[in-house]
C-alpha cells in the first residue's frame, strides 16, 4: 500500500486531524482515536500475542484511566482481553526507525525531538535509512497525524506501510508546537493513549459543537463516528485510578467551542512531569528479579491449549539454584467444562526454569498468566511454601472449608512475620459458582494456618497456594491485600475495578512489585475471564485493576502485593 493509497477508515488508534475552529481564524491539533483498535491484516487476539511475546509486561499492565470523580454512564464493555493488553516494548529495547518519505529537515526535526522520550524511558532510538525497522514514518500533508499504537507499530513496519503520519511537520510551524506533534505520536509509538479517553478525564463536552464541527470538511464525520471517537468510553462505573492530566502530552488541545464551561484544553507541547513519571513505569531502568508468564506469549487465545510451558531465564545468574514461588494472574476458561488450571515453576537452575500454566481432562483453557519472584540472593530473609487442599482431604469429597498450620523452616525473631498467600491451583465443577478465597490466620514467630475455601454450593474438588513470609520490621519491603470488596458489594458486578493502595511505609524510590490473585467470585453460566494488573507504581502506593471482558459475571476478585528495593 503505498502513502497515498491508505485508507482513512481502516487507520488504527491514534488518528490526529487538524481542522479549524468556528472562526476560521485559530488553527486546532486535534487527535482522535480510531475505531479500529488494531492494524489492518491483524486480528486483536494476534495483536495482543505479539505485544506478550515482545513484552511479558504487557499482559499485566493497564492503560491508566480516570479518577475518583464519579459515576459515568457504562457504555461498552471490553470483549475481549486484547483490549485490556498493553502494547509496550521491551525495556532496553532499541527501536528502528526509518522514514517513506519527507525532507532532511522534517526528518531532522523528528531525530532532535523523539528521543526526547528517551530521557525518561529505559529505551533507545536508531535512525535507519531503510531495511527492516519498528516504526516508519511519512509526512504525508492530506493524512494528517496519527500513529500505530505500541507494538503494533512493528506488525505495519514489517509490511512496508507507514506505522506513523507526521502530516503536520512543516516550516510554517512553531518549533514547539512542531515538538508536540512528535512527542504526542511517538507517544502513541511507545503505547500510550489519548489522555481525554480516561473515563473520568472530566472534559464537558460541548457534544452539538462537536457533531457540527467533525461533521463538516474536511473530516465529515456522521453523529454515530463521532461518539465513537470521541464519546466512547469502556463500561465502568464508579472506579479509583491515577488521574487525569490536563497537561499531558497525550492530552491535544481541543478548542472552547467544545466544551460546555467555553475552557477547552491547553496547548501542552513538551512532557508533563507524570508523563515522565508513567513512562519510567512502563520502561523501567533496571531489570527485574521477578517476571510473568503469558500463554499468549505462545498463541492466541482463539487458539486454547492445555499443556503451556516456556523456558524463562533470570535477569542474572545465581550462585545456586533460587526459590520461584508463583501465583496466578488471569484466567481465561470455558465454561462447559470444569475449571482447571494449575500454575507451577520446575526444572530450576541457576539460569532459567520452566514455566507452565497447564489445564487437564476436558477443561478448554483460552489463556492464562503468572507472576514469579526469583528469591535468590538479597531474598535470604524470606520464607516461601505451598499448600494444598489435597493435603487435609481427597479432591472427591470436595471439601468446602480447608485449613493447615503451616511451621516456618526457622522461626521469625521478635513479632510476628507478615505472611500473603498466592492463587496457583484451581479445580472447581462447572455447574455451580467458582467460589474460592484463600487467605492466612493465626500468624506468630513460629507459623500460620493457610486457609482455601469455597462456600454456598460450590464445588472445589482441589485448590493450592503459594505463601510468602518476611519480617514485620523488614526495611524496603511491604505487602498487602485488596479485593473488588474494597470499592464496591459483590452483588453489582462489573468489568472494571480499580483503587489506589498505599503502601505502609513512603519508599525511598519507586519499588518492583509482584502480585497474583488470592481469590474470586463468578457466575459459571459464562467463562471465566479474571485478569488482575496495574496501571502505576509509585514510591507511596500502587494503583491495581480487577477486570473482566465479554458477558462474564465477577461478583468478586481479590489478590496479594509485594513490593520491595
Amino acid at each position: 500500500m503505498s502513502p497515498s493509497n491508505i485508507d482513512i477508515e481502516s487507520l488504527p488508534v491514534a488518528i490526529c486531524f487538524q481542522p479549524f475552529d468556528f472562526n476560521m481564524s485559530t488553527e486546532y491539533h486535534v487527535c482522535f482515536a480510531g475505531a479500529n483498535p488494531t492494524p489492518e491484516g491483524l486480528t486483536q487476539d494476534e495483536s495482543a500475542a505479539r505485544a506478550a511475546a515482545e513484552n511479558q509486561r504487557n499482559g499485566s499492565l493497564t492503560i491508566p484511566i480516570g479518577t475518583d470523580q464519579g459515576p459515568m454512564v457504562s457504555i461498552v464493555e471490553p470483549q475481549s482481553l486484547a483490549v485490556l493488553m498493553g502494547k509496550f516494548w521491551a525495556p532496553g529495547r532499541e527501536l528502528r526507525i526509518s522514514f517513506v518519505a519527507g525532507t532532511d529537515w522534517q526528518k531532522d526535526q523528528v531525530k532532535k525531538f523523539a528521543p526526547l522520550w528517551c530521557k525518561h524511558a529505559n529505551l533507545s532510538m536508531k535512525f535507519v535509512p531503510n531495511g527492516e525497522c519498528d516504526i516508519l514514518i511519512d509526512f504525508n500533508p492530506s493524512l494528517g497525524s496519527w500513529s500505530n499504537l505500541g507494538t503494533d507499530s512493528g506488525y505495519v513496519a514489517s509490511q512496508r506501510r507507514p506505522s506513523m503520519n507526521l502530516g503536520w511537520i512543516n516550516k510554517d510551524q512553531k518549533e514547539e508546537n512542531i515538538r508536540g506533534v512528535i512527542l504526542h505520536e511517538f507517544g502513541h509509538a511507545l503505547g500510550a493513549v489519548h489522555e481525554h479517553e480516561s473515563p473520568f478525564a472530566q472534559i464537558p463536552w460541548n457534544k452539538e459543537a462537536v457533531y457540527k464541527s467533525l461533521g463538516g470538511p474536511p473530516n465529515n464525520w456522521d453523529r454515530q463516528k463521532v461518539d465513537n471517537n470521541m464519546f466512547t468510553k469502556y463500561g465502568l462505573d464508579k472506579v479509583k485510578a491515577t488521574k487525569f492530566d490536563l497537561q499531558s502530552i497525550m492530552l491535544y488541545h481541543y478548542p472552547p467551542e467544545w466544551t460546555t464551561n467555553g475552557k477547552g484544553t491547553p496547548y501542552n507541547n513538551d512532557l508533563s512531569e507524570k508523563d515522565k513519571s508513567y513512562i519510567r513505569f512502563t520502561y523501567p531502568p533496571k531489570r527485574l528479579d521477578a517476571g510473568q508468564f503469558n500463554t499468549m506469549e505462545l498463541h492466541p487465545s482463539n487458539q486454547p491449549a492445555s499443556v503451556n510451558q516456556q523456558s524463562k531465564f533470570f535477569w542474572k545468574q545465581y550462585p545456586t539454584a533460587p526459590r520461584v514461588p508463583v501465583g496466578l494472574t488471569s484466567l481465561d476458561v470455558g465454561h462447559e467444562r470444569n475449571i482447571r488450571v494449575t500454575a507451577t515453576a520446575t526444572d530450576i537452575t541457576q539460569e532459567n526454569f520452566t514455566s507452565n500454566l497447564n489445564a487437564w481432562a476436558d477443561t478448554v483453557l483460552y489463556g492464562a498468566s503468572l507472576t514469579y519472584l526469583e528469591a535468590g540472593p538479597g531474598f535470604e530473609y524470606l520464607q516461601t511454601g505451598t499448600f494444598s487442599t489435597t493435603e487435609v482431604g481427597k479432591w472427591q469429597d470436595h471439601k468446602s472449608q480447608n485449613s493447615k498450620r503451616i511451621t516456618f523452616a526457622q522461626p521469625f525473631q521478635g513479632e510476628a512475620p507478615k505472611v500473603i498467600c498466592w492463587l496457583t491451583t484451581v479445580d472447581m465443577g462447572k455447574d455451580k459458582n467458582w467460589r474460592i478465597k484463600s487467605y492466612v490466620t493465626d500468624v506468630d514467630p513460629k507459623g500460620f494456618t493457610a486457609h482455601i475455601d469455597s462456600w454456598d454450593d460450590t464445588v472445589m474438588y482441589q485448590a493450592a497456594i503459594t505463601w510468602i513470609a518476611y519480617p514485620a520490621n523488614q526495611a524496603n519491603v511491604a505487602s498487602g491485600t485488596f479485593s473488588t470488596d474494597d470499592i464496591r458489594p459483590a452483588n453489582k458486578p462489573q468489568p472494571e475495578n480499580s483503587a489506589t493502595v498505599k503502601f505502609a511505609k513512603k519508599f525511598g524510590e519507586t519499588p518492583k512489585l509482584a502480585m497474583a490473585l488470592s481469590g474470586f467470585d463468578y457466575g459459571c453460566n459464562r467463562n471465566l475471564r479474571l485478569r488482575l494488573s496495574t496501571s502505576g507504581v509509585t514510591a507511596e502506593a500502587v494503583t491495581w485493576h480487577l477486570q473482566s471482558w465479554g458477558d462474564s459475571v465477577m461478583y468478586r476478585a481479590s489478590a496479594a502485593y509485594f513490593a520491595w528495593v
